[in-house]
């Protein structure tokens, strides 16, 4: 009884790969004018330093311990005045983005959506695609179509569209190590957040553009929109319910494995029984291409990855090759973390050191050695990523091109190829500016090796560049470049 009691509590902590949503999407929000003393802002800062050095196993993964200590010295001499919770956010988010960590959570506790936290009422109404530092329009949110779909933004009240993206990228922190195109991505989907965060906010916002084939510089007033008329977009766009894994077949023989996300548990999906079905029917229909589409799949349980990998070879492997754990000792900043899970006590005391000094969690199936499933698939395989390829599904990514299994199509991963810090967090309220910063407690390094790019995602063998034209018209540009390459290599065996 003792041994099954034990495997349900470990079973319950390993499905922890993922953040739960803590903190309060509510109604009401902090009053943003509210400041806080200088005295405040450097006590808030003293306990980030605490939560990172102490709870953030992997923090010195991609930044020395020297340039930390350097960046939190050089914010504490910025809080030399009363802040808004919004300025101290602002302030802070460089120590966040040195981690070069995307799982790490920061962000206000209460607040009126997930994704944007300021200047709610008069947010930047346009949508731009970026492609190095030149930006183009894709879709006006105002709705008034002042502008023309495609014309290229040349400046924003005044501030050139190059010094925009050059202020604005180091502020994304949802991307592993220095893997690039997320952060291009996050710009294009979120542009409205980062603007009013970091730039500031206005009733009208003057745009200095060329309309396409034109190289006269046109201006034009476009007016601010609100927090509701970007949800009420983001209901527009929500797309149908269906299965988050699913298979159809195309032409040339081939089959397009789509995963949404792999945050999928038992009572919501029987994964191991849809893949084992899914690719005896892929196995039955003789098929000779697999495309597995995991762009904008941001991740979710770890163990789906593995399986995943397992349809695609015929020999064992390694997932994970080590992980890496906080220190055994109670964390000293305890009594400003808002939750853990239930499971938590028992964690800890599973808790063990390694040979080299450091602290482990043995206890993941996906440290042991993997099988392969006896159905494999052993045709050729394409996979499609993008920069919201993420997490779970980089791990993924990496086990695949390290056998060298898959031909990949796309944008870079924004997961980082050698692994990650992931698994559940323990998030930190700081007391008095009501922010909330979550580590993650599991410092994955994944069984790879030889991959030049220390720092980066996995690099497609055949790089995607979007348009804003192709995005006007909602081009599948990665999907026609895979079928195009299918049938060119199916047309060129058939010529031998």
């Amino acid at each position: 009884m003792k041994s099954n009691f034990l495997r349900r509590c470990l079973f319950s902590l390993c499905l922890l790969g993922s953040y739960p949503g803590l903190s309060q999407t509510t109604t009401t929000a902090p009053d943003p004018k509210q400041q806080f003393s200088p005295a405040q802002l450097q006590a808030d800062l003293q306990l980030m330093h605490r939560v990172l050095d102490e709870g953030h196993p992997g923090m010195y993964r991609y930044t020395s311990k020297e340039r930390f200590e350097a960046l939190f010295d050089s914010v504490a001499q910025t809080l030399n005045r009363p802040m808004t919770q919004q300025e101290f956010f602002v302030a802070a988010t460089p120590l966040v983005t040195a981690l070069k960590d995307g799982h790490v959570k920061w962000m206000p506790r209460e607040r009126k959506h997930y994704q944007y936290y300021y200047n709610l009422d008069k947010l930047f109404p346009l949508e731009l695609h970026f492609t190095g530092k030149q930006g183009h329009l894709v879709h006006d949110i105002s709705g008034q179509s002042a502008i023309p779909l495609g014309s290229e933004i040349l400046s924003i009240n005044g501030l050139s569209v190059a010094s925009l993206v050059e202020k604005l990228l180091p502020t994304v922190f949802f991307a592993d190590g220095n893997s690039q195109a997320v952060k291009y991505l996050s710009l294009d989907r979120f542009l409205p957040f980062y603007y009013g965060t970091y730039i500031g906010a206005a009733p009208r916002y003057e745009i200095a553009f060329k309309a396409p084939g034109s190289s006269e510089v046109k201006t034009a007033q476009v007016p601010s929109v609100t927090l509701e008329t970007i949800q009420k977009l983001e209901k527009e766009r929500e797309k149908p319910k269906q299965s988050p894994i699913r298979v159809e077949y195309k032409e040339n023989n081939t089959a397009l494995l789509t995963i949404d996300h792999f945050n999928i548990y038992k009572n919501e999906l029987d994964v191991e029984k849809v893949m084992k079905d899914i690719f005896w029917q892929i196995n039955a229909k003789n098929t000779q291409n697999l495309i597995i589409d995991l762009r904008s799949n941001e991740g979710g349980i770890d163990k789906w990855g593995a399986l995943l990998y397992s349809y695609l070879t015929d020999k064992r492997f390694k997932y994970y090759d080590s992980l890496l754990v906080p220190k055994k000792a109670k964390f000293t900043f305890a009594e400003h973390i808002v939750w853990l899970p239930g499971m938590y006590p028992l964690y800890r005391k599973l808790i063990s050191k390694t040979d080299g000094g450091n602290y482990t969690f043995r206890f993941k199936k996906t440290l042991r050695e993997q099988k392969p499933q006896k159905n494999n698939f052993k045709g050729d395989v394409y996979i499609l990523t993008d920069g919201y390829s993420f997490s779970v599904t980089s791990e993924f990514c990496a086990i695949a091109h390290y056998h060298k299994r898959a031909t990949f199509i796309g944008r870079e991963t924004g997961g980082a190829y050698y692994g990650n810090t992931s698994g559940f967090h323990v998030p930190v309220k700081l007391p008095n500016t009501d922010l909330e910063l979550a580590v993650p407690q599991w410092n994955y390094f994944m069984a790879v090796s030889g991959y030049p790019h220390k720092d980066r995602g996995i690099l497609p063998d055949y790089p995607i560049e979007y348009t804003a034209e192709d995005i006007i018209r909602k081009r599948d540009v990665d999907m026609e470049f895979a079928m195009e390459l299918i049938k060119s290599k199916r047309a060129s065996a058939a010529s031998k």
